[in-house]
């Protein structure tokens, strides 16, 4: 498995000496002939959910998803944008090169994707293709809750020795060791651009080093107490937080945060609720998530109950960072509003 990267460290570990960490977590465990690995995020969007369930959307990517290179691993998520428009996001991760290769060819040439039906309908649609080394990312888990990437059978959890300190979340990506990742579009996002995106198609010229959050929580586990607990002390502070991030975009460094409920292949709802976030640089999202009130209130909520609870916690948090390259990222919009996803902030171009 690759766990870690073979190169002489230049940049130290910000891990403290003697440290240990309150709770052990786990991290994904990619085969070594693997270089790296795809997640597509493929969208909806529309005035209201029957809008939305009415589109041949859905049954478009099921069949695509389900064939015999369809991914290891599909979520289903659902948010109100910036805009009001109802979104659903379907998550899916590919470990094998040759199937993501073959599904993509696929769909880049589906009539759904290039029917221009599409940029008249009610509906706008979205994909967002991201393909990710295996020194650009760092994945952390509960043990009995693999999430994203860690449910896949194509890889493996081990017990991660860089968890519970500010810089964890740096220290556990391999090419952390010889790379700082700094923004390849300088240290503050431009003013957003307004685009006529309404019946037209774009596509994103996203620079490199962009690092991609989904960070969630489950409380499916947590008995009347526990579930009570989180609902007072510590989903009030989250909900602030990623208010904070997806209102002030350009003093967070924040491009795009969808704060989601997640949802079953059925669309009703789980007991888990993530976000999906892209910054302009990790630096920047380190910068919120340890400087920032809005993240610190977080934080001191969370020791506050691992504390009350120690080992008899039932509630289980996972997230996922990839630092993209700025070569085999696909940003596609499809009659979206012109708020979605990276469409206000980089160079793009108009399709057709």
């Amino acid at each position: 498995m690759q766990t870690s990267t073979s190169t002489t460290r230049i940049n130290p570990l910000r891990k403290p000496k003697g440290f240990e960490p309150t709770v052990q977590r786990w991290s994904a465990g990619i085969p070594a002939k693997h270089e790296a690995y795809f997640v597509e995020f493929l969208g909806i969007q529309g005035p209201d959910a029957p809008t939305l369930d009415a589109s041949p959307f859905f049954a478009f990517a099921g069949q695509s998803l389900s064939g015999l290179s369809g991914p290891d691993v599909v979520d289903h998520a659902r948010h109100v944008d910036d805009a009001g428009q109802l979104n659903h996001i379907i998550a899916a991760y590919w470990v094998d090169e040759d199937a993501h290769k073959d599904w993509a060819a696929a769909f880049e040439a589906s009539d759904f994707w290039n029917d221009p039906a599409r940029l008249s309908e009610a509906c706008g649609y979205f994909r967002e293709s991201l393909s990710i080394p295996v020194g650009r990312q760092e994945t952390l888990y509960w043990a009995d809750y693999p999430a994203g990437l860690g449910r896949s059978p194509n890889v493996a959890t081990y017990p991660t020795p860089y968890c519970g300190y500010f810089g964890a979340m740096r220290d556990r990506i391999p090419l952390a060791a010889v790379e700082t990742f700094p923004s390849m579009a300088g240290d503050r996002l431009a003013p957003p651009v307004r685009r006529e995106t309404r019946g037209a198609r774009w596509v994103v010229e996203a620079p490199g080093n962009l690092a991609v959050i989904r960070s969630a929580t489950f409380w499916g586990n947590c008995d009347r107490e526990q579930r009570e607990d989180f609902e007072e002390k510590l989903r009030v502070p989250l909900e602030k937080g990623m208010s904070y991030l997806r209102d002030n975009a350009v003093p967070a460094g924040c491009c795009s945060l969808r704060y989601q409920q997640s949802i079953g292949a059925d669309f009703n709802e789980l007991p888990e609720a993530h976000a999906l976030g892209y910054f302009l640089s990790l630096g920047h999202l380190e910068d919120w998530s340890e400087r920032h009130k809005s993240h610190h209130a977080i934080f001191a909520a969370a020791i506050a109950r691992y504390k009350k609870y120690g080992a008899a916690n039932q509630l289980r948090t996972w997230h996922e960072v990839f630092v993209l390259p700025d070569t085999g990222q696909t940003f596609d919009y499809l009659n979206c509003a012109p708020e979605t996803g990276l469409l206000p902030w980089f160079e793009a171009r108009k399709i057709g």
